[in-house]
């Protein structure tokens, strides 16, 4: 069997996030990509920080408590997020993610955002291959 790689499973991402995007934008954005986080991206798409769900429930709360929507993405974004490669093996991709490594990460070919690949992704995709090992039995 061939060994699967990130692209395979990786998710396309049409509307990366931006430094200078508002708090609100960003997080309804989150929530349509049904992903924990998103990149963030240079106007070249090149990425420069991740902001997940986790980056954002504070700033919400004080944000809402205070009726202050000027938190910018800049502000709460991991700056130096993991990456991998649209040809990485989902294999060694798992390996990488173990720990408190994020559990979602930026696919990034030729110095650009072309997608993201997520924990939940790999893990359905491996049971669907232990489902098909086990018919075959």
């Amino acid at each position: 069997m061939q060994q699967q790689q990130v692209q395979d499973l990786m998710q396309p991402v049409p509307n990366p996030l931006r430094v200078d995007m508002p708090l609100a934008e960003a997080v309804d954005l989150i929530l349509q990509s049904g992903q924990i986080g998103l990149p963030v991206v240079d106007i070249g798409r090149q990425v420069c920080g991740f902001l997940s769900e986790h980056d954002c429930i504070d700033y919400l709360v004080s944000g809402s408590y205070h009726c202050d929507s000027r938190a910018k993405v800049g502000e709460m974004m991991f700056p130096e997020p993991l990456c991998t490669s649209p040809h990485e093996s989902i294999i060694d991709l798992v390996q990488k993610m173990g720990g408190n490594k994020p559990k979602t990460w930026p696919v990034v070919k030729d110095g650009q955002l072309v997608g993201v690949i997520s924990r939940r992704q790999i893990m359905q995709a491996l049971n669907a291959t232990m489902k098909g090992c086990r018919s075959r039995v």
